[in-house]
């Protein structure tokens, strides 16, 4: 696994929040449950996280992708202290 320090999402009050930690969350997440799939975030948070995981890319540079997916599909991001933006 390739561990990030945790992001949580909100997806709204229907749903639960999400904490996703390794970058094996995040492109499951954004490959199953993600509410907007053509945005430009969206593309390079993909790409970011199975770079990662097919070459042992940085993972916090796919969490830096996956927060800015989740803020392009409008989603509350919660507890993110760590953020690098």
């Amino acid at each position: 696994m390739h561990i990030f320090s945790p992001v949580i999402i909100s997806l709204g009050d229907a749903n639960p929040d999400r904490t996703i930690s390794s970058v094996e969350e995040a492109a499951e997440e954004l490959l199953t449950e993600w509410p907007i799939d053509d945005g430009d975030r969206y593309y390079e948070a993909v790409k970011a996280c199975l770079d990662c995981i097919t070459s042992n890319a940085d993972p916090d540079f796919a969490r830096t992708a996956f927060v800015q997916a989740a803020e392009e599909a409008g989603m509350s991001i919660k507890g993110d202290i760590f953020r690098h933006l």
